[in-house]
């Protein structure tokens, strides 16, 4: 019996054995900019992304909202000895945390053409030294309350043609890097302030901690527990802070039958031999070049069997300035980079752009019933 586009993910995932290459496609970039613009194709106007996916034949990776914007998670949050106050000032949302410490608050830009979920930071939730207590203050406040129910109305939709991309925003010292600080910031206060960097990010641990517990508890087989790596931002600290934390929740998530999976959609030739100390299970949303130095074969000679990978197929393919014989070829020598196949998991890197060619996602699925049943030979 053929297997499942969800079966095939799994297996590969777990490496086990598969009939041929899964893929997983992400569109929502794509399908959320021309749903927000009425720009859809005629054929797919009032279809879901697991629908389009399904008359392309591809299986489907979709992104569940969750509860707090668009951040993959099916929890709430709730806070609590402290004061809220929304300002919603088109296109501009104001959240300010009042808290007995001090004051703190977020700015973010909302960009209707792109989309309902697309939120651009105006500030960030640290802003200087000063900070740090109310942001302390306002982790250890924060209550995080599950709710399955947006994940289980996407389950029952996606069935057997594919999974749910869901589970933590963020490890703990990269969701302090990239959200409440920035990068540069964080750089600066690592300098400057290092034990009230660590005091910082021990307290948001736990409560990211209590979120893996609800991850591990979920229906999810398959969930995220960090992204958005590049290595000149996170090479110094990824030792320290991230490989340790990365292998005590995958351990967490293995007690539980799960699996792990982390998001790599950037610049990853420094982070390569990292990544396997992790633990981790599945490295997505694997972005080659040309959009990065690295080749799937590279990648595929440093991890061998030990991670599988999901991705090999950057988001520039699919814009209209690549020919269709330059697409065909490239797929065609991702197959013979990654031969025989196993451990392998056909994916973009990381989405299909605005001005993507959605057929091209159906030529995919074309190429891998021609040239990828496993073994690859090619």
């Amino acid at each position: 019996m053929e297997m499942t586009h969800k079966q095939r993910i799994l297996a590969a995932a777990r490496k086990q054995t598969v009939d041929k290459l899964p893929f997983g496609a992400r569109i929502e970039i794509w399908y959320n900019y021309h749903l927000a613009n009425d720009t859809l194709p005629e054929k797919y106007k009032g279809l879901s992304i697991p629908d389009i996916l399904r008359d392309l034949g591809a299986g489907c990776q979709v992104v569940l909202a969750g509860k707090i914007g668009p951040a993959t998670v099916f929890w709430g949050e709730e806070v609590r000895n402290m004061e809220v106050v929304v300002t919603e000032e088109p296109p501009f949302i104001t959240t300010e945390y009042r808290t007995p410490v001090g004051v703190v608050s977020t700015k973010e830009a909302w960009n209707s053409s792109e989309s309902s979920l697309n939120a651009y930071t105006v500030e960030r939730l640290f802003k200087d030294e000063k900070d740090y207590p109310a942001i302390e203050y306002l982790f250890e406040n924060t209550t995080v309350i599950p709710d399955l129910s947006e994940y289980q109305e996407l389950a029952d939709n996606i069935g057997e043609d594919g999974i749910i991309f869901c589970g933590l925003r963020a490890s703990p010292m990269q969701y302090i890097m990239r959200d409440i600080m920035g990068y540069e910031r964080f750089f600066y206060e690592l300098y400057d302030h290092p034990q009230k960097v660590d005091q910082l990010y021990e307290v948001y641990k736990e409560l990211c901690n209590r979120e893996l517990d609800i991850v591990a508890d979920s229906p999810a087989e398959l969930p995220l527990i960090c992204s958005n790596w590049t290595d000149d931002v996170h090479t110094p600290v990824f030792k320290k802070y991230f490989t340790p934390w990365l292998q005590e929740a995958t351990k967490v998530l293995h007690a539980h039958g799960k699996l792990a999976k982390v998001h790599i959609d950037g610049e990853m030739r420094r982070l390569i031999p990292f990544v396997v100390e992790t633990g981790i299970d599945v490295a997505e949303a694997w972005t080659p070049a040309p959009m990065t130095s690295v080749t799937t074969a590279e990648l595929r000679k440093a991890w061998g069997d030990r991670v599988t990978i999901w991705g090999g197929v950057p988001a520039t393919l699919f814009e209209p300035e690549y020919t269709d014989e330059e697409f065909d070829a490239y797929i065609i020598n991702l197959f013979k980079e990654i031969a025989p196949g196993n451990n392998f998991i056909v994916g973009m890197g990381d989405n299909l752009p605005i001005d993507g060619k959605i057929e091209r996602v159906q030529r995919i699925v074309e190429l891998i019933d021609k040239y990828g049943s496993l073994p690859i030979e090619i």
